[in-house]
């Protein structure tokens, strides 16, 4: 008995993907035959090839792991991994790194009230 409930809900879920595949191939076949004549003089496409495209695509540009894909998760972790390497330096270092920085980005690495104002900059090169 406990297998047929598990058996209902798996393929409730297969329906259900199913559907959900079928209604996003629709939609790119749709998309297709809609904008891509008209843009670049594309032939009309059918369901199984914009399905076919769409797997394509997974394929190339999402991989098959299983998943969700979190791309702000790589930023998050090099900024962890920068504060804690900040956190372990001696002033020396830091003061070494801010001065290399310095160089790649000057204007966002010094406050406000370092950086030479635009007028004083006028005057010398007048005089």
């Amino acid at each position: 008995m406990i297998g047929a409930g598990w058996t209902q809900k798996g393929l409730k879920y297969v329906l259900l993907f199913v559907g959900i595949f079928g209604l996003v191939s629709y939609i790119v076949m749709y998309l297709w035959n809609w904008l891509l004549p008209e843009l670049i003089d594309a032939s009309s496409i059918g369901f199984w090839q914009a399905a076919g495209l769409l797997l394509l695509s997974r394929i190339l540009f999402g991989g098959l792991g299983k998943g969700k894909k979190n791309w702000s998760k790589g930023s998050v972790h090099w900024k962890e991994k920068m504060q804690n390497k900040w956190a372990n330096m001696t002033e020396e270092e830091k003061l070494q790194f801010k001065e290399k920085m310095e160089q790649y980005c000057p204007s966002s690495w010094k406050e406000e009230s370092q950086l030479p104002e635009q007028g004083k900059k006028e005057e010398s090169s007048s005089s």
